[in-house]
């Protein structure tokens, strides 16, 4: 079944997870991005989740191409609080001569390729939990979207404190008055996040590790259930050892709290298997 969200677009109940269209660690051409995106709308996968800085906007660019002419088909969720510094910025444009260089030398088995560029990425990291700047940074994430909403915009990965601050909340439901964001909510880490995440006033949609989701507090997991948020379920593969990706998407499907479970493939034919984990009903 698909979980019904008062729009135009349904929420299939697997999800694509694009932060690495477009990522230096990605070994896949954009032109096979962009291929992936279309072939998970044809198999019915609607919902599409992303970030501003996932492959330095290039994963949001990607999206909004495919979704040209077609917006109304796809689930969009976008992510803010994080952003890049400008050396990371610069190194944009060299993208498409850089990746190949570092897809040849995993190929090559060598060492400190797409893992050094993750660590200089991480330490490039900058933050702005100031929730001034959240209709900017949504902006910029709707120009490369194509777009004049997304589905779900959400504080990604904010400490604590930021979640549970009511102008964060505040500043988000203005962007949704505005009619720039049909659901918002933050993407937690952890117990801690999630619990301060629930004070947010107006909140309708979290994104949460698949073992946050199963070692949820149960009243936190009562509140989730009375004011029906929709969850995005994510990690659900990495964090189930021993267990098949099929299974392990199968389970997160399976979850009551779950309204999707998010895979993070490049590969179609990966995607195509995992979409089996969908119960009876859906596209694919």
């Amino acid at each position: 079944m698909r979980i019904e969200t008062g729009l135009d677009t349904a929420l299939s109940p697997i999800g694509l997870g694009c932060a690495r269209i477009g990522s230096f660690n990605n070994p896949r051409s954009m032109a096979e991005s962009r291929a992936l995106v279309e072939r998970a709308l044809e198999i019915g996968i609607t919902a599409l989740d992303t970030s501003n800085i996932y492959g330095q906007g290039d994963s949001e660019r990607t999206i909004g191409a495919v979704l040209r002419g077609k917006r109304d088909k796809a689930f969009v969720v976008t992510k803010t609080g994080r952003g890049f510094s400008a050396k990371m910025r610069a190194l944009r444009p060299l993208k498409p001569l850089l990746r190949p260089l570092l897809a040849a030398r995993r190929n090559q088995g060598g060492s400190g390729g797409g893992n050094a560029v993750t660590a200089r990425r991480e330490e490039s990291m900058r933050f702005d939990w100031s929730p001034s700047s959240f209709a900017g940074s949504l902006d910029a994430s709707l120009r490369r979207l194509r777009t004049d909403y997304v589905d779900g915009f959400l504080l990604h990965s904010p400490p604590a404190s930021v979640a549970a601050d009511p102008a964060a909340g505040a500043a988000l439901a203005a962007l949704k008055q505005a009619g720039k964001v049909r659901h918002f909510g933050v993407s937690c880490d952890d117990a801690e996040g999630l619990s301060a995440a629930l004070t947010m006033e107006g909140l309708t949609l979290l994104q949460l590790p698949w073992d946050v989701i199963i070692g949820m507090r149960d009243a936190d997991a009562a509140i989730i259930r009375e004011r029906g948020h929709i969850v995005f379920a994510r990690e659900v593969i990495r964090t189930q050892p021993g267990v098949t990706a099929v299974d392990a998407v199968r389970n997160a499907v399976q979850h009551p709290l779950v309204s999707n479970a998010l895979v993070g493939t490049t590969s179609i034919a990966h995607l195509e298997a995992l979409s089996a984990a969908a119960p009876a009903g859906h596209a694919a």
